[in-house]
């Protein structure tokens, strides 16, 4: 199976609002190699979702098929961007790249990310099982010949959910596996400095993390190993049973000055980040929804910044 690479870009919007955009990057397979089964299944059902969505575009405006692309919009726009980052975060993939403007401290990318991960978790959860109770008494109403929008809208947020705590789940596990990389590192540090006759304070910090070194290495090389077996696992043909489940790999923390002078974080502390600067983004990066879930973020934070001087 190809490899995928997830690629993650963090823009700051205005202040301390930022939007997080991912995507996959699947190189095209080589010949001679069938896709399997959940990818033949999934690029149907998405590419017949894409055919519907077109068709509903085009209707003559007036008709219902246009009061339902409208419908849509409408419906797509209200998503959080959290929510639409996460959901595009997969639970396997071979490498995993953060974007980020190169003004930005590295330090301060990885807190929001993790404080991201870990207050969507519970949130999805809590929504996942709200949205399971509230479809519980449409069940009858399946068979009757009426317009089932109330149904599909909520399967449609089960589904969405699930998937937004899955994608926190699995970003979480792969900032703790950078953490631990980043200890170990630094235990290493430590144990080089007391093989060369450095007495550390008996009792600190530093002592028992350089006492935890051999573990911490352990730990990372036995995470990478997991990952690394169940990439090659699955480049066999096996069936999906048989298939390890993996995290996201080690992320990578990459600086991009193109992206730093495009962004300017530092203007975006007094003024949003311009649709033009978001239009040259989406056009480097080929991401055309990039634009929906800026005007969804810039959209959410002008209504947090207008709640509390509605309140006064």
């Amino acid at each position: 199976m190809a490899s995928t690479q997830v690629k993650v870009l963090v823009l700051p919007v205005l202040r301390r609002y930022w939007l997080f955009h991912a995507w996959k990057e699947v190189p095209p397979q080589p010949p001679g190699v069938k896709p399997s089964w959940r990818d033949t299944v999934q690029s149907k059902v998405v590419a017949s979702f894409q055919s519907q969505w077109t068709k509903l575009e085009a209707a003559p405006q007036g008709t219902l098929n246009h009061r339902l692309f409208k419908f849509g919009q409408y419906v797509l726009s209200k998503v959080d961007p959290s929510e639409s980052f996460l959901k595009a975060l997969p639970q396997q993939a071979d490498s995993l790249d953060i974007l980020y403007p190169a003004s930005l401290p590295e330090r301060l990318v990885r807190r929001r990310l993790r404080l991201l991960a870990a207050k969507a978790q519970p949130f999805h959860a809590s929504r996942f099982r709200m949205w399971i109770g509230i479809l519980l008494p449409q069940i009858p109403l399946i068979p009757l010949p009426l317009p089932n929008v109330t149904i599909y809208y909520t399967i449609w947020r089960i589904a969405s959910n699930r998937s937004a705590g899955r994608g926190a789940a699995s970003l979480a596990a792969a900032l703790e596996l950078a953490s631990d990389a980043q200890r170990l590192k630094l235990a290493q540090q430590l144990r080089q400095l007391q093989q060369q006759g450095v007495q550390l304070q008996q009792g600190s910090w530093a002592e028992h993390l350089a006492a935890e070194a051999d573990s911490l290495q352990q730990q990372v090389q036995q995470q990478k190993a997991a990952n690394s077996s169940s990439s090659s696992s699955s480049s066999r043909e096996q069936p999906a049973e048989e298939q390890q489940p993996r995290q996201l790999p080690l992320p990578v923390f990459i600086p991009d000055k193109h992206l730093d002078q495009l962004v300017e974080p530092a203007e975006r502390l007094l003024s949003p980040l311009p649709e033009s600067a978001v239009l040259r983004l989406a056009e480097l990066y080929d991401q055309h929804h990039l634009m929906e879930h800026y005007r969804a973020a810039n959209r959410k934070c002008l209504d947090e910044q207008q709640q509390p001087q509605q309140q006064q």
